[in-house]
């Protein structure tokens, strides 16, 4: 562990339980530079608001005046950038599915285990103080270089026109050769990738050194093994311009978290993204739209009068979520929504495209139903992203599409 990393670590600590607030600030202040202590959430955020230099937060779920999550999400709207870490009693799925929905880094269960603690903060931090050090003014690359990322427990590279010109030995034991093809280790592709054409005149660690996005989860083989890493990737400007690669594995993280991030994210009856995950992709993509001037749509179907009692209601809701998929774009992505109906959101394409692809959907899942001996019959309502749209909105106009298209005795796709 490196002592010279925690040193510089100003932390901000939340808790109400005074015994456990005493006992682990006692031990927090003895490795980390600065650490500000509060009992409850309004407290920590006051704390917050007066020192903007915060590099982490650790607080409880469960306190008076204000919770942690709460606290949290108000940082959240001050700094979005501000890694945190939870502490709770909590093994309920709403815990999970809150902390997910804050962006948390990590948690640790009570009663905590102190070197568990310890090292979700060198996850949360550790890239963030290489950074700060490649970039200090004595920073030359010579057999300092070495010693610094070997203290490192992340697998750590510093690039220079794509090639390495250090690393860790971690990372030599890892990795013969290290080559990035983002289009098939990533795991967000829709997220980060959604267009390929993004990455033909750039190169892989210049993509992701561009995001916004930190911690980006990659998959890949690893002497043999499938392992998920976090990726991060900055650009450093010195001399000549380098750019610092961390991995962090992340394979053998507790399942818990892993099954209720799957339950949060995905419906459990097709496996699709659900509602939940629709709104983190939106909220991408549309700003995506805006920044580059790029069309949007959005496809909402249903299939009418389905009984949801019938022996195979289930078996008929995944055959058509297979359906959607094997029928639409590699980049385009489909979401469980409410009761039977689906969304189906349309990167770079116009109304005139969305309404093709609805027409198309349309003649395959009835050719399916006919083929099912059923008396319903599929319905769509088709939007296109407006200037003025928020998610609320688009997703408002493709309900009434929808509902107009159920209602109606004659038009099976209606659009606004």
């Amino acid at each position: 562990m490196n002592k010279d990393f925690f040193k510089q670590l100003n932390i901000l600590y939340v808790e109400d339980q005074e015994e456990i607030r005493n006992f682990t600030s006692n031990i927090l202040n003895s490795i980390v530079g600065n650490l500000t202590v509060c009992s409850n959430g309004e407290e920590g955020l006051e704390s917050f608001k007066n020192n903007p230099d915060i590099d982490l937060i650790i607080a409880d779920i469960n306190m008076p005046k204000m919770n942690g999550l709460e606290m949290i999400k108000r940082i959240n709207q001050i700094n979005s950038n501000i890694p945190s870490i939870v502490t709770t009693a909590h093994t309920d799925s709403s815990f999970y599915k809150k902390s997910i929905e804050l962006g948390i880094n990590s948690y640790c269960l009570k009663p905590l285990d102190l070197y568990e603690l310890i090292k979700n903060i060198t996850k949360c931090l550790e890239h963030k103080f290489l950074k700060k050090e490649i970039y200090s003014k004595d920073f030359n690359f010579d057999d300092s270089t070495l010693e610094l990322l070997n203290n490192q427990d992340s697998l750590v590279a510093i690039l220079e026109d794509g090639k390495i010109v250090a690393n860790n030995d971690i990372f030599s034991k890892n990795f013969k050769v290290f080559d990035i093809d983002l289009e098939k280790i990533l795991l967000d592709k829709e997220l980060f990738l959604p267009n390929k054409e993004d990455l033909k005149n750039i190169s892989w660690y210049e993509f992701i050194s561009s995001l916004d996005k930190e911690n980006v989860l990659i998959k890949i083989k690893v002497v043999d093994v499938i392992r998920i890493f976090k990726l991060n990737v900055t650009k450093i400007e010195k001399e000549k311009t380098y750019f610092l690669v961390s991995l962090f594995d992340i394979t053998n993280l507790n399942e818990k978290s892993n099954l209720f991030e799957y339950k949060y994210n995905h419906d459990l009856i097709t496996g699709l993204y659900n509602l939940n995950r629709f709104h983190k992709i939106f909220s991408i993509e549309s700003k995506r739209v805006r920044r580059y001037r790029k069309d949007l749509s959005l496809i909402k179907l249903s299939v009418r009068n389905i009984d949801e009692k019938i022996i195979s209601y289930e078996d008929f809701l995944n055959d058509i979520s297979e359906l959607i998929k094997n029928n639409i774009r590699e980049h385009d992505i489909c979401f469980k929504s409410e009761e039977s109906s689906f969304l189906v959101l349309l990167p770079e394409t116009d109304l005139d495209g969305a309404l093709n692809v609805s027409y198309k959907l349309e003649g395959i899942l009835n050719t399916m139903i006919v083929e099912k001996k059923l008396s319903q019959h599929s319905c769509f309502g088709v939007v296109e992203l407006k200037n003025d749209d928020n998610e609320e909105l688009i997703l408002q106009r493709v309900s009434l599409a929808l509902n107009k298209a159920l209602k109606s005795e004659e038009e099976r796709v209606f659009y606004f």
